[in-house]
């Protein structure tokens, strides 16, 4: 399994401060090393999402840094975006859609039909 990186995504974590790309690079490494078996705390699933979407959690200082993912065809995770939810009450809600859209350029780009 390969980690893939998309553009919203790495424009996303460019921005961040140093503890919280420590924090982020921490739980993408876990998930390089478990793929779909990583456990909870560190991934959950993503309810009411239209596609098999997933999160990465990870925490510095006060962030709540989350990272939003899926398996393509080929079995290889794709960080689609990543976002802080401190204190977003409408956090998924924007986020869900924000990966959604994402995901299907990615496919689109990348397994065209």
């Amino acid at each position: 399994m390969e980690v893939i990186a998309t553009d919203a995504f790495v424009e996303w974590y460019r921005d961040l401060a140093a503890s919280e790309c420590d924090a982020v690079t921490d739980v993408v490494e876990l998930l390089e090393v478990f793929g779909v078996a990583l456990p909870f705390p560190h991934s959950s699933a993503i309810k009411g999402a239209s596609i098999p979407l997933r999160e990465l959690r990870a925490t510095a200082n006060k962030a709540e840094l989350r990272v939003f993912y899926a398996f393509d065809p080929e079995r290889n995770a794709v960080l689609l975006v990543g976002g802080d939810k401190s204190g977003d009450k409408r956090f998924y809600e924007r986020m869900v859609s924000r990966a959604e859209r994402e995901w299907s350029e990615y496919i689109a780009e990348n397994f065209p039909k």
